[in-house]
């Protein structure tokens, strides 16, 4: 895969490593075709405390991306707008190749931080802005207004995502833009922060992570990936937590770390189990989905599904699926204990 800079930013023809499978995806709502191509599977699970992880196994996608972690170390950048947005930011992707900005990612510095609301591909050579939620209160920085967001060491926890997702879906439904409610993200993480007793200066999701960083990473360190892992399917106790999916294997291996260390956060204060959850009647579930589509902010269509039993979010490039996220129906009631009124802290 090639990692040249453009020049002369622009859009570039997508590569293709060999021909693509199925048949695309219909202009109309909802798509006919399964959601999970025929050949992605669960693999045998890992278990760590009350946390099991079953991994998904299939093969790659043909179109090729980059991750912002790998993106970041050869040019890709996330900035503030001009002027600044709370709820916006701006990936400059000067690549030959585009990047995913997964739905949930973290990216820290400049005035705040914050958490990737949809899964967005930035196209080669170009601006994108991309929505996002503050997930650091007490911040606003404008002496670091020119300072590049770094990829962070961990993503949203996933009863946050969870709670974020189900709101966009809502807002695309009603509105035609997918965007999570600022005020609620922030009560969700001072309701994780009270949980876990955390005081934190700025109201900061990190430190929620760096407080916990010892039992983090003992459970983390019972789940392990494999090689050519395209994702992960998560339980807590007997209830899924979250299935994350993307296309390429190197992606979801500089994705894997920060997910994983969410799903351990959440898994913190509950019970170790005994026994291995029963995945298979939700993983069918997920896999009969029939997704809606729209346009989405980037490369491609926006996926959403609501039913009986999960909801959530992807992204499809001409017919091939390129990232999902997937939540159980009520994917956040085990992990929201309450919820914390704050005043609005938009600027």
């Amino acid at each position: 895969m090639s990692l040249q800079v453009s020049e002369r930013p622009g859009p570039r023809r997508l590569k293709r490593r060999k021909p693509m499978k199925g048949p695309p995806l219909p202009t109309n709502s909802p798509s006919p075709t399964p959601l999970l191509p025929d050949h992605v599977t669960l693999g045998e699970p890992d278990r760590s405390g009350p946390l099991t992880v079953f991994p998904v196994l299939g093969e790659p996608g043909s179109l090729e991306y980059l991750s912002f972690a790998e993106a970041s170390a050869h040019g890709c950048v996330v900035r503030e707008l001009e002027p600044a947005s709370v709820n916006d930011v701006l990936v400059v992707n000067p690549l030959d190749v585009p990047v995913l900005l997964y739905e949930g990612e973290e990216v820290q510095g400049a005035q705040q931080d914050r958490t990737v609301d949809l899964a967005v591909l930035v196209p080669a050579g170009a601006r994108q802005r991309v929505a996002v939620s503050c997930v650091e209160a007490g911040r606003w920085d404008g002496a670091r207004r020119g300072e590049a967001f770094a990829p962070s060491p961990h993503t949203a926890f996933p009863a946050l995502r969870a709670a974020k997702n189900r709101t966009m879906r809502e807002a695309l439904a009603a509105s035609g833009e997918a965007r999570a409610d600022q005020r609620e993200v922030w009560q969700d993480v001072d309701a994780k922060a009270q949980l876990l007793d955390i005081d934190s200066d700025t109201s900061a999701m990190r430190d929620i992570y760096a407080s916990r960083a010892e039992r983090v990473e003992e459970l983390e360190g019972g789940v392990r990936r494999r090689d050519g892992q395209l994702g992960a399917l998560a339980f807590l106790g007997d209830r899924p937590l979250v299935l994350d999916f993307v296309s390429r294997p190197d992606v979801f291996a500089a994705l894997w770390q920060p997910l994983v260390r969410g799903y351990c956060l959440d898994a913190l204060g509950h019970e170790a189990t005994t026994g291995l959850p029963d995945a298979d009647g939700w993983w069918a579930a997920v896999r009969r989905v029939r997704p809606r589509h729209a346009p989405a902010p980037g490369l491609g269509q926006t996926l959403t599904f609501t039913t009986r039993l999960t909801g959530g979010t992807g992204l499809a490039v001409d017919g091939e699926l390129v990232q999902l996220t997937a939540f159980p129906a009520d994917g956040d009631a085990h992990a929201r204990p309450g919820r914390i009124q704050r005043p609005s802290r938009r600027r």
